[in-house]
């Protein structure tokens, strides 16, 4: 599992980043954070990303990979309805 976290001021930066993410199947889990099963280097999309930030100051984009162990381990306070097996890829369809 990869997450994507962002700080980016620049709201068109951000809007273009955040479209991209979700393009290429990541899921927002937070307003600057998403999760996906795949490396975001292995489709060029890490590439797409450095382009976007490319001519920006002080945006910064991190990727942080997470064992599906602790990946399960994830503890949240409120409302999360990201179903966990679906994102894992442990489940191959999202029921609504």
């Amino acid at each position: 599992m990869y997450l994507i976290l962002y700080d980016i001021t620049e709201t068109p930066i951000r809007t273009k980043v955040a479209k991209l993410l979700e393009k290429e199947g990541y899921e927002r889990i937070q307003f600057s954070v998403f999760i996906a099963p795949f490396n975001p280097s292995k489709n060029r999309l890490w590439l797409k990303l450095e382009k976007l930030l490319a001519t920006t100051k002080d945006n910064k984009i991190f990727c942080l990979k997470i064992t599906e162990e602790n990946f399960y381990k994830i503890k949240t306070i409120g409302k999360f309805e990201i179903d966990l097996d679906y994102l894992s890829g442990n489940k191959s369809s999202l029921i609504i």
